[in-house]
């Protein structure tokens, strides 16, 4: 698959690929660096008397930690590859980037069955183990009632969402690339953020965790109140969404291409004719 690295430029994050509409790349770097909408400590839930950058190095510190035992681990004959990459990945969800974790049996819907490893909150997490690409092929991963033998782990979750009416985001990880994804209209074209977590863990880049942990962590899943102040919001109220949003209303805002320049030329026309 052809990867269109939209973000990296501009944020000189070799760990980030982004593909196809997820997020427009100017709105993803506005987030990695923290000068977006609703990234205040209070919108990650940072308690009072800590500051953000307290909590990325504490998760830094221990997503590291965690690689290195993940990783020691790849060549071992009598280690089970699944199992391994389940517990890092839950490990890495939950204390480094916050999410509550259980164990899923998969979820069924209708006729057709998606075996899903884990829900992060309300967001569904599929696990390949690390021997495994995410776009790879496998009958793990096969949609029971689909009449499909094998789905690769991107696809299985990207089925998911766009079957589901409960889940609008997932995240699709081996252990060494984590995928995030959104309901999509569409099959033909892919659409993702995928981090490199062989690279950022392993080559342990500070600087580089402190901005996926910007959009990544738990909070951006969460759902904001409502404007009456009254409960909150669906899953459509979550922060990708309005980081999404925000992103597509800029763009809308900005003049059509050569919009100034025509203005320019209608003015020098008008103040260089005859009698001006």
């Amino acid at each position: 698959m052809r990867k269109l690295r939209k973000s990296q430029a501009a944020l000189n994050l070799p760990t980030l690929t982004l593909e196809g509409g997820l997020f427009l790349p100017d709105q993803l770097e506005k987030a990695a660096l923290g000068s977006a909408q609703w990234q205040t400590e209070a919108d990650y839930g940072i308690p009072k008397g800590l500051k953000l950058k307290d909590e990325y190095s504490r998760a830094f510190q221990i997503a590291c930690a965690q690689w290195k035992h993940f990783a020691a681990q790849f060549e071992r004959a009598d280690v089970n590859a699944s199992a391994l990459t389940q517990t890092f990945v839950l490990e890495l969800l939950r204390d480094a980037f916050g999410y509550p974790i259980q164990s899923c049996p998969g979820i069924t819907l209708g006729e057709r069955h998606y075996p899903a490893s884990l829900l992060a909150g309300r967001v569904p997490v599929v696990v390949a183990p690390h021997t495994l690409a995410l776009h790879e092929a496998d009958v793990r991963f096969a949609i029971a009632g689909s009449g499909a033998r094998k789905k690769s782990a991107f696809m299985l979750a990207q089925e998911l969402l766009n079957a589901s009416p409960d889940h609008l985001w997932a995240i699709a990880c081996n252990g060494k690339q984590l995928r995030l994804l959104r309901d999509a209209a569409t099959l033909t074209r892919p659409s993702f953020l995928e981090i490199d977590l062989a690279d950022l863990l392993g080559g342990q880049r500070y600087a580089e965790f402190a901005n996926v942990w910007r959009l990544l962590h738990a909070s951006r899943a969460a759902t904001l109140p409502s404007p009456s102040g009254r409960g909150v919001g669906g899953e459509g109220d979550c922060i990708w969404e309005k980081w999404r949003a925000g992103g597509r209303d800029s763009r809308a805002r900005r003049p059509a291409p050569g919009r100034y320049r025509r203005f320019a030329d209608f003015g020098r026309r008008l103040y260089s004719a005859p009698g001006q």
